[in-house]
């Protein structure tokens, strides 16, 4: 007995694709950072250069005084067992040549302020 059955036919359809334009928009996140240098933030700091140079001044004896702590720090824990070595030396007078020039921009700092 033979049966005449068509084979299965598969079609495919051909399309075309079309590209279309994407808009892309850039988010602003504000990220909290230093706001002496934000553009966007009013900060009299920035303007005012009475008070920029109040700032200055006062980072100016911040660092005088950090370099001072350094250098009393490290001259108590080199000279707790009563020698010094020649890198105990070298290392003290570098925190003495630090501090000499963070007092030199201060008062050089005072002396056109």
């Amino acid at each position: 007995m033979y049966v005449n059955a068509p084979a299965q036919t598969v079609t495919t359809q051909i399309t075309s694709t079309r590209t279309r334009p994407v808009v892309v928009r850039r988010v602003f996140f504000y990220r909290h950072h230093d706001r002496f240098f934000d553009p966007y933030y009013y900060d009299p700091y920035f303007y005012d250069p009475f008070l920029r140079a109040q700032r200055e001044k006062w980072y100016l004896q911040e660092d005088v005084k950090d370099k001072k702590k350094d250098l009393a720090k490290h001259a108590e824990k080199f000279n707790s067992d009563g020698f010094l070595t020649l890198e105990e030396k070298e290392k003290l007078a570098k925190d003495e040549e630090k501090l000499a020039k963070a007092i030199a921009k201060l008062n050089k700092f005072n002396e056109n302020y």
